[in-house]
């Protein structure tokens, strides 16, 4: 069969069969084509149309495709079925190519490998997570990964915490791809796992798991000689999750992946242990029916500005710490931005002007920024200056901490600033990017075409006054070029040297020798004139690559600032108090009010409760009332005040 089909074919089916599993988007033109039995898949899980293509057989290909400028939103809608998608590009240009242009993936989309912005929410984290177990008693690695912000977190599950804090752990970070061993799937009760946490399940092939090949892809993503470097411990569950998982990353991505930063590593006890029913039944970030954020603790507490910040706000909810020492340096800098109103306002609206630094940095980071990425970055550098002098004569620990993690990046938003135009296209390939003055030999190629230009732009004038035809058009296309278009009513004033190029319904397309001729001088210099400036757009984002460091450490502070002021705005307006946190092993509440249902009371005002709990008088409480009396209310309201406290927030 292979030999029938044509050269294009050929390499398509040459491409598919190494990615048997995935649906292939092959980069035809302007449109991702699919072929055969993806074809056939895709039109009925997409409803598109199903067509048929010329292949060199007696019979045509299936075929069905969508534009490339759009795919995002057809990729999306494959990913969340259970799909993966692996996209196929042109590695090649096609003028410059001898026969057929040479195609290969440059990228496979999963639920937990998305980077696209279209299909990522701005304030919820996507992680794929690695789970990995070992001999008897080891326990069970877990490693998760945003790869849209680089954020990279490990930790191993004690065998006697076994497969239930395993599942808490996934809940809580709300995975959207698990992938694992087929040991691991033997060991581990994974179609319980799934049902838990709702998450797209991957066994992934016995090449992501080589020891050798984990241990230093490891090294080499973090530069170092040594796997104790990072506090990992070889031959352990958790080099064999973040070993996995990294190769697996690179795999999908086919890039660089500079960005993802050394393990944070932490330990079950460093955190409030909460499973999927209490985050549910406490309603911490949906209703518990609607799924919704409005009636919700965060609904109540999130006030961020920044899509970073909302995203840490609901990781501090689910996460709540256990140390008292980090709790009071989050309940200082509340209590010292709550009791200032006027810097409060002056930081949210500086928070207002920060574009999502994290996704930003890490598109940058992978070579899939363009121009306007770019021009968010620079306005939100703008805004740092600001910010740190604000914050500078803060006497809390934790925002002096913060201020000294903020850098100014006044080079980047300089370099951005001279380089890139102020509203450039929404592709890097077509040109229109790179600002005047930044380089002189693009600036000459420019010269030397804009008297065309400018002849091509007052042709249309000039040649209604020399034909009378006063519906004359002068247009473009990139398949016919420049032409002169002329409807019906007007063909007997046609002048002589008009030659005809295209014929419509209602309208003839002509050109004329000089206009010809300018044609072809024009659009060979744009086509110079794009690549360079794509040349010279790829170095700026490359010069910026080598400061992703600095931007994500920037990110990370500018998210906590951002939760930080959200809780003290909360605080101030809600009449909430400190609360003091110790290691001791009483919880006493004076005048607890439930901060959801407050907030939904219209009429009356809540009446707050007492509360006292502790480990030898007074470890049980009964609570007696007729139904719909509050009973549950009370409850809910004791544990969201304790896990408030615990997040830093005042209750």
């Amino acid at each position: 069969m292979a030999s029938k089909l044509s050269p294009m074919m050929q390499q398509y089916i040459e491409i598919k069969e190494k990615y048997q599993d995935e649906i292939l988007f092959f980069r035809l033109g302007d449109f991702y084509e699919m072929f055969f039995d993806d074809a056939k898949l895709v039109s009925k899980e997409l409803e598109l149309t199903l067509t048929g293509k010329n292949c060199g057989l007696e019979e045509r290909a299936p075929m069905c495709g969508v534009p490339f400028h759009s795919a995002d939103t057809y990729i999306a809608r494959l990913v969340d079925k259970g799909f993966k998608v692996a996209i196929c590009e042109q590695t090649e240009d096609p003028a410059s190519a001898k026969g057929l242009v040479k195609r290969d993936v440059v990228q496979i989309v999963t639920p937990g490998t998305v980077i696209s912005s279209t299909m990522l929410q701005e304030n919820e984290n996507n992680y794929i997570a690695s789970i990995a177990t070992g001999e008897e008693g080891s326990g069970i690695g877990l490693a998760y990964c945003d790869i849209s912000t680089g954020e990279l977190r490990l930790t191993t599950i004690p065998g006697s915490a076994g497969e239930t804090a395993l599942a808490d752990e996934l809940v809580k970070i709300s995975a959207s791809e698990i992938i694992y061993s087929q040991a691991t799937g033997q060991t581990l009760d994974m179609a319980e796992l799934q049902t838990i946490t709702g998450a797209y399940l991957n066994p992934i092939g016995d090449e992501f798991y080589r020891h050798e090949a984990m241990t230093d892809m490891i090294r080499r993503q973090f530069d170092t000689g040594s796997l104790q470097g990072l506090g990992i411990q070889e031959d352990s569950p958790a080099e064999t999750a973040v070993g996995s998982l990294l190769l697996y990353i690179h795999d999908t991505q086919k890039n660089d992946m500079g960005h993802i930063l050394r393990p944070v590593i932490y330990t079950l006890g460093d955190h409030m242990s909460l499973d999927k029913a209490t985050i549910r039944n406490l309603e911490l970030t949906e209703t518990l029916f609607e799924k919704k954020l409005a009636g919700s603790l965060l609904g109540v507490l999130d006030k961020t500005h920044t899509a970073m910040g909302s995203r840490l706000m609901k990781q501090w909810i689910r996460t709540p710490l256990n140390d008292c020492g980090r709790i009071g340096l989050r309940l200082d800098a509340v209590e010292e931005l709550a009791s200032d109103a006027l810097l409060r306002n002056d930081l949210k609206e500086e928070l207002k002007r920060i574009y999502d630094f994290e996704r930003l940095a890490g598109r940058i980071a992978t070579g899939r920024a363009n121009g306007r990425d770019l021009i968010a970055l620079k306005a939100s550098c703008s805004s740092l200056p600001e910010i740190k002098a604000l914050i500078s004569g803060c006497e809390s620990a934790l925002l002096g901490t913060l201020n000294s993690e903020i850098h100014a990046l006044d080079d980047i938003r300089e370099l951005i600033e001279a380089s890139i135009v102020e509203e450039p296209p929404f592709t890097v390939k077509d040109g229109e990017l790179i600002r005047e003055g930044f380089s002189e030999e693009l600036d000459q190629m420019k010269l030397s075409i804009r008297d065309a230009r400018e002849w091509i732009a007052s042709l249309e004038a000039k040649e209604r006054e020399r034909t009378g035809i006063k519906n004359l058009k002068v247009g473009f296309n990139k398949v016919f070029g420049y032409y002169l278009e002329v409807t019906k009513s007007a063909y007997d004033l046609v002048p002589e040297d008009y030659i005809r190029k295209q014929t419509l319904v209602g309208s003839e397309r002509f050109v004329t020798p000089q206009l010809k001729e300018t044609e072809r001088l024009v659009l060979n210099a744009e086509t110079e004139i794009n690549k360079l400036e794509y040349e010279l757009f790829s170095e700026v984002r490359r010069t910026l690559q080598e400061s992703i460091g600095r931007i994500q450490q920037t990110s990370s502070a500018i998210a906590s600032l951002d939760v930080l002021v959200s809780f003290a705005h909360v605080s101030d307006q809600n009449g909430y108090t400190r609360p003091t946190v110790d290691d001791g092993d009483v919880i006493r509440i004076e005048r607890g009010r439930h901060p959801v249902i407050e907030q939904t009371i219209r009429d009356g005002l809540f009446v707050s409760n007492d509360t006292y709990i502790d480990r030898q008088d007074a470890s049980m409480l009964i609570i007696t009332g007729p139904n719909m009396s509050g009973k549950s209310t009370y409850m809910r309201q004791t544990a969201l005040i304790v896990l408030m406290a615990q997040t830093g927030c005042f209750v």
